[in-house]
């Protein structure tokens, strides 16, 4: 019921107040809710439970049954109110005029709960106008009551104008009131009834928008269709899918939908604010990414409208987690194709499998073979050290096997030049191959992709010698192993004489602790005294000790010795060390 009634200015009609209002009293003034206007209260009702019908016949009737010129009827949404119905003279407002709580005496009467009246025009300005945007000035009084709904809460307030100055006295604004409080109930239905209807048509929306997705073969056609979707199904002014890059680990937007001054600052970050017309849910779809749909509005959210776009971003992660899938396996097949073709020399098939699995054949590339440390054992970090790959060489092709992972390798691009594109990207895989407890062996880059295997040949031997020059895992290129790429074909044989004198150093620096072998290969590496105790730091005389140490353990006369043949003989017996430890 209604409450004490404020009155503003001096001009206000002055009068008993009814504390006790009855349906069937005749209160002073003449104006009374009497039988035909209870009844008429009732057909009002009778056009629910929409609004659309309700709200108009509550205009005429509060017009009628209260003496004015003009009424509004605003409905309260959070913390702003609606023009949803009003007189003919103020129909173009009608759902288009919005305004917040704190403005107005609209505003002031949703605040305080309790009628106010405002008896002149100067009155009205000071609290700058009843409904804030609309024309008032030929109205000389006005009165705002309150809608309560069945807690208490104001839920919209009904604006009623006259010409005349001090037009409504309290028994007015009380007839008014008791007719509001008649009506908030059902008001209060239509709006719960048209809130129920927005949500079924919502979730018809919604299932189409899931099929949609589901249905959708591509990647950017799948981040497109869930923007676009979404915008449409919460009625939102911007939507943006952020996912986390892999490579970098930074959050970025990969696909929006909404208005231009949107567009123009993507990358802002995502704001879970539902009452500021913000929400932000997760999207976690596993290997496939993990990311964020963010939405935006004016309108606050409701909660069903976050399960709502929960529900979007878990279909967006199911699909981005199947699409993955696909596509991976879907590559692994057009990988094998593309390695098998270049082993097999079938040089028609390179290029067109290269191009089926998205890679430029006339661009440089590396093939990249990792083992593991131990071969014929189970690898168990095999999959992960591939997920890593991928992440740290983008464009990267893999080839996995069982005992082996083969990759192509675009040559990265590098301020300093392809040079040091490739030394970086070395120093990337010694550090995979090192953590991962692995080996990798990486050919000389190409200049373009060819029906030739003997890049598959070179990364292949280089892991093998990897092997042995890192028994605790790391990576060796084809260009830097020297000598060594002369024996990786296991053809060549030193002569017996020195691989008997190389076995016999090692065997005694395996039992001393000692450096004889490294001493002699650095020896044979730089043919002078001086630069190998200057590499090896030790005194010139302390080498020459250590090589007469090694004439006097083997029957060998360095000076007289065939030192290429001594070279190899040492390199071929360090290569062949892991095969002697794995059959020990």
């Amino acid at each position: 019921m209604p409450g004490p009634v404020h009155v503003r200015g001096s001009t206000a009609a002055s009068g008993p107040r009814r504390t006790t209002p009855d349906a069937t009293d005749e209160p002073a003034g003449g104006a009374a809710l009497d039988r035909d206007r209870l009844l008429r209260v009732l057909r009002a009702v009778a056009e629910g439970p929409g609004l659309e019908r309700l709200l108009p016949a509550v205009v005429e009737l509060l017009t009628d049954a209260v003496p004015s010129d003009a009424c509004v009827v605003c409905l309260r949404d959070h913390d702003r109110l609606t023009v949803r119905a009003a007189s003919v003279a103020f129909a173009e407002a009608v759902d288009r005029l919005s305004f917040g709580i704190d403005e107005g005496a609209c505003g002031r009467v949703v605040r305080e709960g309790e009628p106010l009246v405002l008896p002149d025009a100067a009155a009205r300005e000071d609290d700058a106008g009843a409904v804030p945007g609309l024309p008032e000035d030929h109205y000389g009084s006005t009165a705002v009551v309150p809608l309560r709904g069945r807690t208490g809460v104001v839920i919209g307030v009904v604006v009623l104008h006259a010409r005349a100055t001090g037009a409504f006295d309290p028994d007015a604004v009380d007839l008014a009131g008791r007719v509001a409080t008649l009506l908030a109930g059902p008001i209060e239905n239509a709006r719960l009834y048209g809130g129920e209807l927005r949500r079924v048509e919502a979730l018809g929306r919604l299932a189409a928008l899931v099929r949609r997705i589901a249905g959708v073969p591509g990647r950017g056609e799948l981040l497109g269709a869930a923007c676009d979707g979404t915008l449409e199904l919460l009625a939102a002014d911007r939507v943006r899918l952020h996912m986390v890059d892999l490579v970098d680990g930074a959050t970025r937007v990969v696909a929006q939908a909404g208005t231009a001054e949107g567009a123009a600052r993507p990358q802002d970050p995502p704001v879970d604010a539902p009452e500021r017309g913000a929400l932000a849910v997760r999207v976690a779809a596993g290997e496939a990414g993990e990311g964020v749909l963010s939405v935006e509005r004016e309108a606050p959210f409701e909660p069903h409208e976050r399960g709502m776009l929960e529900t979007v971003a878990g279909q967006v992660a199911i699909a981005l987690g199947t699409l993955g899938l696909v596509e991976r396996l879907t590559e692994e097949h057009l990988v094998r194709d593309l390695f098998e073709a270049i082993a097999d020399g079938r040089g028609a098939q390179v290029a067109s499998r290269a191009r089926s699995a998205r890679i430029d054949p006339e661009g440089p590339h590396v093939v990249v073979v990792f083992e593991p440390l131990r071969p014929g054992t189970a690898w168990p970090a095999a999959e992960r050290l591939e997920s890593r790959l991928r992440h740290a060489a983008p464009g990267v092709l893999c080839d996995p096997g069982p005992e082996r992972l083969r990759a192509l390798v675009p040559v990265p691009l590098h301020e300093g030049g392809a040079s040091a594109g490739l030394r970086a990207l070395d120093a990337e895989l010694d550090a995979l191959a090192r953590e991962e407890g692995a080996v990798a062996g990486r050919s000389t880059a190409q200049e373009r992709l060819a029906a030739d295997p003997e890049a598959l040949e070179q990364a292949a031997a280089a892991a093998r010698i990897a092997r042995a020059l890192a028994p605790g895992g790391g990576a060796r290129a084809w260009d830097d192993l020297g000598a060594y790429r002369y024996l990786v074909g296991g053809r060549v044989e030193p002569d017996t004489r020195h691989a008997r004198a190389v076995d016999a150093l090692w065997r005694y620096d395996e039992r001393r602790g000692s450096e004889l072998v490294r001493t002699l290969e650095r020896y044979l590496a730089d043919r002078s005294v001086v630069p190998t105790a200057r590499a090896l730091s030790i005194h010139a005389n302390t080498l020459r000790q250590r090589l007469e140490r090694i004439e006097h353990l083997t029957d060998l006369v360095i000076a007289d010795e065939d030192l290429v043949s001594l070279e190899l003989a040492i390199k071929l017996h360090r290569l062949q060390a892991p095969a002697r430890r794995d059959a020990a």
